[in-house]
C-alpha cells in the first residue's frame, strides 16, 4: 500500500539528499507500506517525489530518538516538542529515494486533492 504524507519543505529536502533516514510519525498505517509519497507542504504545495520503507520502528519517544537521532534530520528539542504527550512514536526507516522533476501539482492532478494532515493512503491508480 502506498501513502501520501505531508512533510514540511525543510524535512523533504534532508530526505532527498539522504540527510534524513527516517521520518517520524505519531499514527503509524494498519497496512505495509510499499511508497510513501511526499506532498511538500507550503509553499511549494507539490507533490516531490517518493520514498520506500526499509521498516516502521515504534517505541516509546525517548526509544526511537536513541535508535534514530543521528539520521533523523531534526534537532532533539524540536523532536521532543513533536513526540509531546505521546507514549508510542513511529519512525519510517527510508530506503530507496526519488524526485519528480518538475514535481507534481496535486491540485492540477486531482480534481479533489486535500492535503493530508498526517497521511492517507494513496492508491496505485493514482501513483
Amino acid at each position: 500500500m502506498n501513502v501520501l504524507l505531508s512533510i514540511r519543505p525543510e524535512f523533504a529536502e534532508k530526505i532527498f539528499s539522504g540527510e534524513k533516514r527516517y521520518e517520524f510519525r505519531k499514527r503509524k498505517p494498519k497496512a505495509t507500506v510499499g511508497r510513501v509519497f511526499v506532498y511538500e507542504c507550503s509553499p511549494s504545495k507539490k507533490i516531490v517525489g517518493w520514498f520506500s520503507v526499509r521498516k516502521i520502528h515504534s517505541g516509546s519517544p525517548h526509544e526511537i530518538w536513541e535508535r534514530c537521532k543521528d539520521s533523523g534530520g531534526i534537532r532533539e528539542e524540536k523532536y521532543l516538542s513533536y513526540c509531546h504527550g505521546k507514549k508510542m512514536i513511529h519512525a519510517f526507516e527510508i530506503d530507496e529515494v526519488f524526485r519528480f522533476d518538475p514535481p507534481m501539482d496535486p491540485f492540477d492532478a486531482f480534481s479533489d486533492f486535500k492535503p493530508p494532515q498526517d497521511f492517507v493512503y494513496f492508491s496505485g491508480d493514482m501513483a
